[in-house]
């Protein structure tokens, strides 16, 4: 994404709301890319009124150079990637990359050994949307709503867990709601807590509200020691379970409701690389591969 397209999709749209509709941002957010660019050139590009937004004569003057500026960017982004055809850029998350990536990064070498790949470790579901609009990246493994422009192909229905230690009045239980725990025990935040892109984001406001510990936010193997040496509680998906739980005086109780998350692979919606369709084929393979392979082991 160029940097004056939020200033030429809001002139468009009229209003903050449908322009950040349209480019995938919070209305705040954008109204906050807008403010810097206002800032930075020291002009005012908009007036604000009740019923949208309008140019100011020096924004309708310094439009049509951002158009042009935003057409000689897209120029240059496709002339890089047509001469870095051989190179796939992936956002990844931990759980992702050990219980998918090898088998299909073997299998990708295979038919691309000239390819290469980079990988790029993502801490926010965010972190991956503005790697793709700003294209940093081919290709990122997701877990939020998929933004305008974007295509995000379903790989997982991943169900949250309440973590408790072993020996906890919880671990009997067969699920768990939130307010069986709320104000009851301290709750150890993970990154995903803290993701606005989260689906769980909300229910840590709840929770931590409550909790009796302070925690900055936790990698989930640390989340899990602290659960294991009754530290508190946690909330974690199962794809991040099936590596880090075995072994552990730990018990993870479904969330009440089926809470969940769809992990998804976000790409762009057309004029796709040959070597990017070859990599989400085999990303599409490997998940239904390893589904049959847990569904006949439960």
């Amino acid at each position: 994404m160029g940097k004056y397209l939020p200033v030429i999709r809001t002139a468009e749209c009229g209003s903050l709301n449908r322009a950040a509709q349209a480019l995938g941002y919070t209305q705040p957010s954008l109204a906050y890319i807008i403010n810097n660019i206002e800032s930075e050139l020291e002009v005012k590009l908009f007036l604000r009124g009740q019923r949208g937004v309008t140019l100011t004569e020096e924004g309708t003057r310094l439009l049509a150079i951002m158009r042009q500026i935003e057409e000689m960017e897209e120029k240059l982004r496709q002339t890089a990637r047509m001469g870095k055809s051989g190179l796939l850029r992936i956002g990844i998350f931990p759980s992702i990359a050990s219980l998918w990536l090898p088998e299909v990064l073997g299998k990708f070498y295979e038919l691309h050994p000239e390819a290469e790949v980079k990988l790029e470790h993502l801490f926010y579901y965010l972190d991956g949307e503005q790697g793709m609009k700003d294209h940093r990246l081919d290709c990122c493994f997701f877990a939020g709503k998929c933004p305008a422009g974007l295509e995000a192909i379903d790989l997982w229905e991943d169900p949250y867990y309440l973590v408790v230690p072993q020996d906890s009045e919880l671990a009997g239980l067969e699920e768990v709601s939130v307010e069986d725990v709320a104000g009851k025990y301290p709750f150890i935040p993970t990154t995903e807590s803290f993701d606005e892109g989260s689906v769980i984001w909300e229910l840590y406001q709840t929770l931590a509200q409550s909790s009796r510990m302070d925690y900055q936010p936790q990698e989930n193997r640390m989340a899990i020691a602290m659960v294991e040496s009754g530290l508190g509680v946690a909330v974690l998906p199962g794809l991040d379970l099936v590596d880090l739980a075995p072994g552990r005086n730990i018990r993870a109780i479904p969330l009440a409701g089926g809470l969940h998350r769809t992990v998804r692979i976000l790409c762009p919606a057309e004029d796709r690389s040959d070597l990017l369709e070859d990599f989400l084929d085999m990303v599409q393979s490997a998940v239904e591969t390893w589904r049959d392979l847990r569904s006949s082991e439960e």
